[in-house]
């Protein structure tokens, strides 16, 4: 099954909500589909998922400058950042064994070519 496209994401959040809260709402969700990806070890989805992510943010960043956040909605935008950080930290906490992995495979490669 294919993942929800924006579109599907931003219906999920409730209609009365004001589009920024929308936005913040599809964006947590696209990092909750990239931690289970993640999970599964598909980093190619993660990447893919990424992307996605950055074209979010950047509409998100158009939707700001447009629309001011009363008290609840602040809270809201608070609770879904912490959500979307978390989520960031698990998936990086996940592609570190990768990452060192790679690291020691370029290592050799690096001293060949300082020497």
């Amino acid at each position: 099954m294919a993942p929800p496209d924006d579109a599907q994401l931003a219906q999920r959040a409730a209609p009365e909500a004001p589009a920024l809260i929308r936005c913040y709402e599809a964006i947590a969700d696209t990092s909750r589909l990239m931690l289970a990806a993640a999970h599964a070890d598909d980093w190619d989805e993660v990447v893919r998922l990424e992307g996605r992510c950055g074209e979010q943010i950047a509409h998100l960043k158009k939707v700001a400058r447009t629309q001011p956040l009363g008290t609840p909605e602040q809270r809201r935008r608070i609770e879904l950042l912490r959500a979307i950080l978390a989520n960031d930290a698990d998936i990086r906490k996940r592609a570190e064994p990768w990452l060192q992995q790679l690291e020691r495979m370029l290592e050799p490669a690096r001293g060949a070519r300082n020497g």
